[in-house]
């Protein structure tokens, strides 16, 4: 993130932000104004619909995700509004200014510009819709002897009104339309939670579930959802709103737009809660998808409340449609905070790995697998803080890729055959775990949440999920993919809790047995030391950490190892709560029988279990992009140097996207995930976590023999030499007997 202080070139930010200007007739709105602008963008005839989705989340849950939601978006609103003037003499007048100074001029139109197009294109159709259901609803209460006309008609009448106001050329303009659309709002929002409380609930109210298929009703829930999180949609158009607020060194704007703001979340919450909790008391789970077409008597009041509507969703169309903008590109920057470091090590270490943990446990047993697990934490902790060290061991030297660490320790001609292969082992091999595991998960969750639909090949699905990246591998650099990274972060975080409350919940199977599973003596051997690949393959961020640590900034009096270093511990406790709980209670409930993915064997309850299987999804949807990051300016690097290619978006169009279609392919064609865990585990992880970090340390900082740190060095070293070895035999013959019995692209 840019820091608030840092002033940006005149000549680049005039491209995009106006100055503050005392004089500008544009910038003249008190802050009421702002007030009834937020309410009309936000408040809309979806609260009309907030008792239908309480009717499938229930009292508890809908109750707690209205209350989430009010109080988070607020916060959201309160630092949209801060960041409004972050540069001093500079205001970001559009939500597309503020992406571009957040993502850099280039990066930011492409994240942020689509997402607020979305939302308001997509908020002034359904407002034409809207209109046109109200008026026509209008019209047939109030004369009941009316000559019906066709539904396209009621929308054409409606639009016809927009051809003119949308002349109006700004906020200002339309400021008197704002403030009716804003009456209006509280005034139907009023009626229909009076109405219901007036009209006492039904007969033989049920405050139970909808009765659906399991399917259907998780798709519902998700539904409803989206329909309290639309309630609140105002921050589409914050900053333009704010932009006619006129702001001095003295009295910024953000004071009394906050003012503006606080009031109107007041008069969201006195519509939004009553007509959602009067609502549902009232109809249950018989409530209609409109509350006011559950309300017929008295008739006039009901026909004006659809009046209301009316009024409402016209003005909030010209709210929305005033805010749309052109858009420009720019450049990255070495601007990271320590916190990014810890997501972007969390997404890079906890994959989907995780919830084969107790798979391995259950060839190694309780003794050997908890010591193997505590003893790798240990020592891959130990060795991200020497690799954290060493990025800027050489004073006035950033080495911010692990082969440039390479050759500093082994030389410029030695370094690079040592390093880069393990390196791109690691990455490559990664990447093409990620896929198998996408196209898996997504399958699972659709069987789960959707048991009627025609099956397709898994080798299908797992296209489907290469497809996302052929998009998101454009994204330039770390910084660019921090939030597909923070995302991933949080749903590591998520499924890994699921995967073992999950088990606990579920309990031991009746005859569990903790006895080594029973295979003939060599395949026992075998899968044991893929057992210890499995394990190594969970501590998986040293491939990339340097490359994330060249996201942060650094000077001699605050070199980025500190902040990088809170960020490892931090990734690192995560890591811990999220490992050790699935191991154990994982293998704790299912003993030898457990499966190689902890969640295929939970099967109830069945739309968390499709949850936390859409989650792994996400979560390796950002996995991907860090592991693929360091390749992509590796390929680009050796494009430009060697070949003599001409940098820009066609060079990382064809580089990025051969890339990921190698990937997909190897992926389609051997979907074995455990095996590929154990095999890339040892061959890639065991060298690039335990044991090439220790030997630079040997190499670089020298530490006196026989003291503490050589002999904790050395022991990393034969302990790393020795998983190697082991788990990749163990990985690559069953890979090889796999594939003897797998029909290829089925």
């Amino acid at each position: 993130m840019v820091s608030s202080s840092t002033s940006l070139p005149p000549s680049k930010e005039d491209q995009y932000s106006d100055k503050w200007v005392e004089g500008d007739p544009n910038r003249r709105a008190k802050w009421w104004y702002s007030t009834f602008h937020i309410v009309t963008a936000m408040i809309d005839a979806g609260v009309l619909s907030l008792p239908y989705a309480m009717a499938y989340l229930g009292w508890g849950p809908g109750t707690m995700v209205l209350a989430l939601s009010w109080c988070m978006t607020l916060n959201t609103m309160w630092q949209m509004i801060q960041l409004h003037e972050c540069v001093p003499g500079t205001r970001f007048d559009r939500y597309l200014d503020l992406g571009r100074h957040a993502f850099e001029p280039k990066l930011g139109p492409w994240i942020v510009l689509p997402q607020q197009l979305i939302v308001q294109v997509g908020c002034d159709i359904v407002y034409m819709v809207t209109g046109r259901k109200c008026l026509k609803k209008f019209v047939e209460m109030t004369c009941a002897t009316y000559t019906p006309i066709r539904q396209s008609y009621w929308i054409l009448i409606c639009g016809g009104i927009h051809f003119f106001l949308s002349q109006l050329p700004n906020f200002n303009s339309v400021a008197g339309v704002s403030l009716a659309a804003a009456i209006m709002s509280l005034s139907y929002s009023t009626i229909a939670w009076i109405g219901c409380l007036s009209h006492g609930r039904v007969d033989n109210v049920s405050y139970e579930y909808k009765n659906t298929s399991r399917a259907d009703f998780m798709f519902l829930v998700f539904n409803a959802m989206g329909q309290m999180s639309c309630a609140f949609t105002g921050h589409a158009v914050v900053l333009e709103i704010q932009a006619t607020i006129p702001s001095t060194p003295e009295k910024p704007s953000k004071i009394p737009m906050w003012k503006g703001a606080v009031g109107a979340y007041f008069i969201n919450a006195i519509c939004y809660l009553p007509v959602a909790l009067i609502g549902y008391w009232a109809f249950g789970q018989d409530v209609d998808d409109n509350v006011l077409i559950a309300l017929k008597r008295p008739a006039w009041l009901i026909a004006t409340a659809n009046l209301m509507v009316l009024i409402h969703v016209i003005g909030s169309y010209q709210e929305e449609q005033s805010s749309v903008e052109k858009w420009t590109e720019g450049d990255p920057a070495r601007r990271a905070k320590w916190w990014y470091s810890t997501f972007h090590t969390v997404t890079a270490m906890i994959g989907a790995g995780v919830l084969s943990l107790p798979y391995a446990m259950a060839y190694l047993g309780w003794g050997p697998g908890t010591m193997v697990l505590a003893l790798s934490w240990c020592m891959t902790l130990n060795t991200m803080w020497q690799m954290i060290q060493l990025h800027e061991c050489v004073p006035g030297t950033r080495f911010d890729r692990y082969i440039d660490l390479g050759r500093h320790a082994f030389g410029p001609k030695l370094g690079p055959w040592i390093v880069l292969p393990q390196q791109l082992i690691v990455q490559v091999g990664c990447d093409i775990v990620y896929m198998v595991t996408g196209g898996k998960c997504l399958k699972k969750f659709m069987e789960m949440a959707c048991a009627t639909c025609t099956p397709i090949r898994q080798s299908y699905w797992i296209l489907i999920f290469g497809g996302i990246h052929f998009f998101l591998s454009q994204l330039p650099n770390f910084n660019s993919v921090a939030g597909v990274s923070l995302a991933a972060a949080i749903m590591s975080l998520s499924y890994s809790t699921i995967a073992w409350v999950g088990c606990l919940g579920h309990g031991q199977i009746n005859n569990v047995s903790y006895a080594y599973k029973h295979t003939s003596t060599a395949d026992y051997m075998f899968r044991v030391f893929n057992a210890l690949g499995q394990i190594s393959f969970a501590f998986a961020g040293h491939a990339v950490v340097l490359e994330i640590q060249a996201t942060i900034p650094s000077t001699p009096e605050k070199p980025s190892k500190i902040p990088m270093w809170k960020g490892a511990i931090g990734a690192y406790f995560i890591n811990a709560i999220c490992y050790f709980p699935v191991a154990l209670i994982g293998y704790w409930a299912f003993g030898q029988d457990v499966d190689d993915n902890v969640l295929m064997a939970l099967k109830r309850p069945g739309w968390l279990i499709a949850s936390a299987n859409l989650m792994v999804v996400v979560h390796v949807i950002g996995s991907y992009q860090v592991y693929a990051m360091p390749v992509f300016a590796m390929l680009e690097r050796m494009m430009i140097k060697r070949l003599n290619f001409p940098p820009g978006i066609a060079l990382r169009l064809v580089t990025r996207s051969a890339y990921v279609a190698l990937t997909l392919f190897i992926g389609v064609t051997f979907p074995f995930f455990g095996d590929l865990l154990g095999f890339f585990g040892g061959f890639g992880f065991a060298p690039t976590s335990y044991f090439l970090p220790s030997i630079m340390w040997l190499i670089i900082k020298k530490p006196e023999r026989l003291s503490t740190k050589w002999f904790i060095n050395w022991a990393s070293i034969f302990t790393g030499v020795f998983i190697m070895v082991a788990s990749t035999i163990g990985g690559f013959r069953n890979i090889v007997t796999d594939a003897s019995t797998y029909r290829f692209y089925t």
